[in-house]
């Protein structure tokens, strides 16, 4: 009796098996409620290697995301994803990242995104309107989202990175050499701290509060010896320096 009990659970199981990894991607998500800020489009696949042609966030868009789910991660409860979006020929960010996902929390590891450096500036609120040139990447070692009742931020660890930096502005077409940020985490919020070794002599402390998805940041533009000439002229549009001749910034 006892050889039939075990026959019969591993064939259950086995059939339980079948019908989740053929169960299609499409199926699961709309069962899901999405945020109203996230629009899919062109799902297909099973939940084990799934396909979306467009993510909408924001109105920003991410293409062709491809999904891997790691099936042993499933028995630890804590199912693992590798994700894959975008290329050299689409519009958009391009990337990959390893999500893990557990009742009370959320890690992504082994992070890399790249995107158009004039994709963020369109999305920012300038004292000058302007281009910016170059590409963003983003490198994260690790990141891990508490959730519950609030989303908060408990570790972060990785940079951005804006080489060969440079914004047309004022009929100029002005470089502004590398930028340094420092990814962390702070009292539950994500901060980007910006290295002030630049030509503009920048330095800002970017915060996002997850808790209400709110941005705020400061900090100062003191130009050195490095800073364009053709930007001294919009200094003015700033406001007025310190007396260490630092232009504060705040959002």
């Amino acid at each position: 009796m006892k050889k039939w009990f075990a026959i019969t659970a591993i064939f259950l199981s086995s059939y339980m098996v079948f019908l989740l990894a053929s169960a299609p991607l499409a199926l699961v998500i709309n069962n899901i409620k999405l945020p109203k800020n996230i629009a899919l489009q062109g799902v297909s696949g099973s939940i084990w290697q799934g396909e979306i042609v467009k993510v909408t966030i924001n109105n920003n868009e991410i293409e062709k995301v491809k999904t891997t789910v790691s099936f042993w991660s499933l028995f630890s409860l804590s199912p693992s994803v590798q994700v894959t979006f975008g290329d050299a020929m689409s519009s958009g960010p391009e990337g990959k990242l390893n999500l893990t996902v557990s009742s009370e929390q959320l890690a992504l590891t082994e992070v890399e995104v790249f995107m158009s450096a004039n994709d963020i500036a369109t999305q920012l609120t300038l004292p000058i309107p302007l281009s910016a040139q170059g590409n963003i990447e983003l490198y994260l070692s690790e990141i891990v989202i508490v959730t519950g009742d609030k989303l908060s931020c408990s570790k972060a660890q990785g940079e951005v990175l804006w080489s060969r930096a440079g914004v047309v502005a004022l009929e100029q077409n002005i470089k502004l050499g590398k930028f340094t940020t420092e990814i962390s985490c702070d009292e539950g919020n994500l901060l980007a701290k910006v290295s002030p070794k630049n030509n503009l002599g920048l330095s800002f402390d970017g915060v996002l509060t997850l808790a209400t998805q709110k941005i705020s940041g400061k900090g100062y533009l003191q130009p050195g010896a490095k800073f364009p000439t053709q930007l001294k002229s919009a200094l003015s549009f700033i406001g007025r320096p310190d007396n260490q001749g630092r232009y504060q910034l705040r959002f």
